[in-house]
């Protein structure tokens, strides 16, 4: 069957069996075919097996081995990683986006919600693999759209798909200054109190990886306000 014709799949990585068949179900009626597992090393190895258009985690049991797995998969590939939270959990939120998720979810599930932030995923996904030749500039940055590369002096950086999203943002409008709502709905993530954070977080692991190989500081905080490129690098 044609790729681009098939459904697209999911990795579902739960540890709680009813939680498991809920999502799984849910998945299923939006037209996803789920490979779930409920444990570190089954979700590891599935993953190295197939393709996967999104990956959704949750070991609750094990909540160390959740964030390790994301960290795993986001070295490996951009597939986009949809965190599944727990409220009485150590690991919150924002450390799931540190180790490299795209978005995440509340337990116990919401059904309109897991049904919206998946297709955000699969459509930010399905975005960035249609063919075009457009390249963004400035400085030391450059950015195929269409390859969804990103280079720093010509090194070859990997981000993660919502890092992707904000330095495409960044680049198309260099010399505007972005509110941390502006990005949140430019790049359609999450909805709640602690979603402006989650941009400070996002903004400094990007500034993180590009010091890494070598690059200048290129996100500018502006005070009160927001981010925007930082003028000196072009």
């Amino acid at each position: 069957m044609n790729e681009a014709l098939s459904p697209p799949k999911a990795l579902l990585i739960e540890d709680d069996g009813a939680n498991r068949l809920n999502v799984r179900l849910q998945l299923e009626v939006m037209g996803i075919h789920v490979y779930d597992t409920a444990n570190f090393a089954e979700g590891r190895d599935v993953f190295a097996e197939r393709s996967f258009q999104v990956v959704l985690i949750h070991l609750g049991s094990e909540p160390l081995k959740g964030l390790e797995l994301c960290r795993i998969i986001r070295a490996e590939s951009n597939v986009p990683i949809i965190a599944m939270t727990d409220h009485d959990n150590v690991i919150n939120e924002q450390m799931w986006i540190a180790a490299g998720a795209d978005d995440y979810v509340s337990l116990p599930v919401d059904s309109k919600l897991l049904v919206s932030r998946v297709t955000q995923q699969l459509k930010r996904g399905a975005s960035q693999r249609i063919p075009t030749s457009e390249i963004l500039q400035w400085g030391a940055l450059k950015m195929d759209l269409g390859m969804h590369e990103f280079f720093v002096d010509g090194k070859p950086l990997a981000l993660t798909n919502t890092e992707f999203q904000i330095v495409q943002l960044l680049m198309e409008r260099p010399l505007q200054v972005f509110s941390r709502e502006q990005i949140l709905q430019a790049i359609g993530s999450m909805k709640s109190p602690m979603a402006p954070n989650v941009v400070d977080t996002h903004a400094s692991r990007i500034r993180s990886k590009i010091r890494n190989v070598g690059g200048p500081e290129v996100i500018r905080v502006i005070r009160s306000v927001g981010f925007r490129l930082a003028s000196g690098v072009s």
